[in-house]
């Protein structure tokens, strides 16, 4: 029984650091229904800041019993796609209360009060300074009082735990793989650096290798030298597939102050 917070993240260190890289997916259901329990919680889901966000294999998603399992293709309608400019806030985490899920413009804030969901909050990740993508947490009752401040940063800090070890078994399984292999995208992404992210985003909104060069105060030289390394460590074999891939994984969509 995790009576604290210092309980319960004792508890899920231990289960992480004794997790093979090829569990992890696997135990992270466990480590996920036991953070539902501890901040009353019915569903969360972390998912990565990406185009293909909903799609099988691009997610993970854990609910309480008696609460209905994310179905993701329930949520891939209307201006779903206009729900990663949420993600790409500067704000930390965002909360939406009952009656600002039944009147929020975005379709899938709608769908997930239509469903029963009555409190929603997403989580911004990072990783290296960069985007990753999100944890969103949803009630479906109002039994209990809104998360404070205090146990929102707890959530974070449990996620930022959880990333971090999923990056890792990311990287430890890639490694073991052959080359024939096909490795997921959103790994994929995991590969690339701060730097590298950025060219790619400036890329994929239309600069061409000058203009990336005079917005980052580099050569275009260095610019192309990023973008052909990119290329290599993506196994892409021009300069419209990597943009293609940019914008497959949201890198394309600019920044927007909420």
């Amino acid at each position: 029984m995790n009576n604290t917070f210092e309980d319960l993240l004792m508890s899920q260190s231990e289960q992480l650091t004794a997790s093979k890289p090829n569990e992890f997916l696997e135990n992270f259901v466990k480590l996920a229904e036991d953070a539902l329990e501890w901040f009353k919680l019915d569903r969360l889901t972390v998912f990565p800041n990406s185009m293909i966000l909903l799609n099988d294999g691009k997610t993970i998603s854990v609910s309480r019993e008696g609460i209905p399992a994310l179905e993701k293709q329930r949520f891939i309608r209307g201006n779903y796609k206009d729900y990663l400019r949420i993600l790409r806030s500067k704000q930390t985490w965002q909360i939406f209360d009952s009656e600002a899920l039944a009147k929020h413009p975005l379709d899938p804030v709608k769908e997930l009060y239509l469903e029963g969901a009555r409190w929603h909050g997403i989580i911004r990740l990072e990783l290296f300074g960069q985007t990753w993508g999100a944890l969103a947490f949803s009630r479906f009752s109002l039994d209990e009082p809104p998360l404070t401040e205090e146990n929102i940063k707890r959530l974070k800090l449990l996620c930022d735990i959880w990333l971090c070890f999923w990056q890792h078994a990311t990287m430890t399984r890639n490694l073991s793989l052959d080359d024939n292999t096909v490795v997921d995208e959103s790994e994929k992404l995991l590969l690339l650096s701060k730097k590298q992210c950025t060219v790619l985003t400036l890329l994929a909104q239309g600069y061409t290798a000058k203009q990336c060069a005079e917005k980052l105060f580099l050569s275009p030289r260095t610019i192309e030298s990023h973008k052909y390394r990119m290329l290599d460590i993506l196994d892409l074999d021009n300069h419209t597939e990597l943009v293609q891939f940019a914008l497959r994984n949201g890198l394309g969509i600019e920044s927007v102050d909420r």
